[in-house]
């Protein structure tokens, strides 16, 4: 007698529809773990790129004494970043900037054209938590250069400064005189960081503009206007607390921002919980959103008098 086949060639469609579902709540699982390692190894990948920075700002220093200033309005208008060349492994960059020129002018921005100096996408520029290759096409129409996502730290200060004259205990590393001229900015030597170095921010992260197009001045370092150079340590890393400068308003909540005068940024970053800093010492640690805005305050000013404390 002929007998069916116990056998079955197939997945019923209940069978499947299970399978699947498992195969998606795994992907579900998995999917947190692996958002989880690539930001732990974006967040090493800029804590290397700040030691990278540090051991470049030493460098300047033993060549020079000090270090390079922030920002300067005249006679030529500058920032410290092609200052930085040499020290960055930058040779090149170094040796087509024109320092006897301003920062917009030729072989520095070539109008029009991606192929001047300020606008080479050096990897040390960028987080890569953040938007990295980032440039600015539309701040200044025609004027391409980069956004960067490491700042100088101004400290307790806004730009322009709201009192005159700037009391000495605000100073951070880099900025201007007690005048707030912006011809006569302060190179510091380590000898007049009296708080300490390892007590001292020098450098930390900010977020730039979403888009090359968008008039944003956001990680703006090329350029000496307004607070493009440096961050403030007036408010707290990541803080819900509007920066003020030239900025697009994004939804984005971890890019808070107004338009207006008194300008100053905050340090930013898409780190978890917080922002790497590097202390003039050269050393980077991880400044909490938590941290009290006392302790941030004392990190961002270089001869205040604060009492160490750690973070």
């Amino acid at each position: 007698m002929f007998r069916p086949s116990s056998r079955r060639s197939a997945f019923t469609l209940i069978e499947l529809l299970v399978v699947i579902a498992i195969i998606a709540i795994l992907i579900g699982l998995l999917l947190p773990a692996v958002q989880k390692i690539r930001e732990a190894a974006n967040r090493m990948k800029c804590t290397n790129n700040l030691k990278q920075w540090g051991l470049g700002f030493h460098n300047y220093h033993d060549s020079n004494g000090k270090l390079p200033l922030g920002a300067v309005s005249s006679p030529l208008r500058q920032t410290w970043i092609p200052f930085m060349f040499p020290y960055i492994e930058q040779t090149g960059l170094a040796n087509k900037y024109d320092f006897t020129k301003n920062f917009y002018e030729s072989p520095n921005i070539d109008f029009n054209v991606y192929t001047g100096a300020l606008c080479q996408k050096v990897p040390l520029y960028y987080c890569p938590s953040d938007r990295p290759g980032a440039l600015a096409t539309n701040s200044s129409p025609g004027y391409y250069r980069v956004r960067v996502n490491y700042a100088i730290s101004w400290g307790n200060v806004t730009r322009s400064a709201t009192t005159i004259p700037v009391p000495s205990s605000s100073f951070g590393i880099f900025g201007y005189d007690s005048q707030d001229n912006t011809a006569n900015p302060r190179q510091t030597p380590f000898a007049a960081i009296t708080d300490g170095l390892s007590n001292t921010a020098l450098m930390s992260e900010i977020l730039v503009g979403k888009g090359d197009d968008d008039v944003d001045n956001r990680g703006d370092m090329t350029n000496d206007d307004h607070a493009g150079p440096g961050f403030m340590t007036l408010n707290t890393p990541n803080s819900s607390v509007s920066d003020v400068n030239t900025c697009q308003t994004y939804t984005d909540p971890a890019m808070p921002c107004v338009n207006g005068g008194n300008r100053q940024m905050a340090a930013r970053s898409r780190h978890t919980g917080g922002v790497n800093v590097l202390l003039a010492d050269g050393s980077v640690r991880f400044a909490p959103k938590s941290i009290s805005s006392g302790i941030w305050s004392a990190l961002g000013t270089m001869s205040g008098g604060e009492p160490s404390s750690n973070f």
